[in-house]
């Protein structure tokens, strides 16, 4: 499955992920820093564009390409950005499926942070952390992570505070991704404030169906939970439409308010939003 194609990646590829996280005496953020100067460490070359430091041009590679490029450079500072993915069976639902539009999230995000140097993990997850992958830390290490994304497999319930919490933590301040439809055993909430404890700037990226978000069915139906496999027996009317749509705008603000009481950020993303759109709101 190709979750990303380059015609995206060049839509998304200034943007960056903001953060408020401070250092003891040091700019925003446990990062590394494109700078320029003999005292940093020489990192990648990538092409010139209007506004960049002519200083920064290497003559040799215009010798040879015909085109400018430009050395970059990179400050060594702490921060990871970790990603962690929903991966249990609830994801796979809708139509689009929540999954594909998770793992292209997670690729996009990973893109546009390995292009600012900073070192991305990929920790997929359910009832329990299901790995940590990674670091992918420069733009040419980017393919080894959208191939991760790809091969992981969907499956069992999910458990967000007891996956975070039992898993190992070697990193200190950072930034912290978590794309899940929200539908989560215990809910999102103590998961949530652990990695605030952490000393991590979070973000949630709730990702939803059309299908959830506005149900279009009728007549008697037999549902069956994808994780559990219980069955519940209904007949659709209009009453049962309006305490759907009563109970999902109670379990959404539930959840945004979450958010704001912590100072995390909050994405609301219906999986046919295109995936520039998703990166511009969950980044900006």
């Amino acid at each position: 499955m190709k979750i990303i194609d380059n015609d995206t990646l060049k839509k998304i590829q200034r943007l960056a992920i903001k953060t408020g996280l401070k250092l003891e005496g040091q700019a925003a953020g446990n990062r590394k820093s494109l700078s320029k100067g003999s005292s940093v460490e020489f990192s990648d070359f990538r092409e010139y564009t209007a506004g960049d430091d002519f200083r920064r041009i290497d003559w040799n590679a215009y010798g040879r390409f015909d085109k400018l490029f430009v050395k970059l450079f990179m400050e060594e500072r702490e921060a990871p950005v970790r990603i962690f993915l929903d991966t249990s069976l609830s994801m796979n639902y809708g139509q689009p499926d929540k999954n594909t539009a998770a793992k292209r999230l997670a690729a996009a995000l990973a893109y546009i942070s390995v292009n600012t140097y900073d070192r991305v993990y990929i920790n997929p997850w359910n009832s329990m952390m299901q790995g940590t992958f990674g670091p992918y830390s420069t733009p040419s290490s980017f393919a080894k992570a959208v191939n991760t994304l790809e091969i992981i497999e969907n499956g069992g319930k999910s458990n967000f505070t007891e996956a975070v919490a039992k898993m190992e933590w070697k990193t200190g301040r950072g930034i912290s991704i978590v794309i899940t439809d929200g539908l989560v055993e215990g809910g999102l909430e103590e998961g949530l404030k652990y990695l605030k404890y952490m000393k991590q700037d979070v973000y949630l990226c709730q990702i939803l169906s059309p299908q959830e978000l506005a149900p279009d069915i009728d007549g008697a139906l037999e549902l069956v939970d994808i994780e559990t496999n219980d069955i519940i027996e209904v007949t659709v009317s209009g009453e049962l439409f309006d305490m759907y749509e009563k109970l999902l705008k109670q379990f959404l603000n539930n959840i945004k308010q979450q958010c704001k009481k912590f100072g995390i950020h909050y994405a609301l993303l219906p999986s046919d939003m295109a995936l520039e759109e998703m990166v511009l709101k969950v980044a900006s």
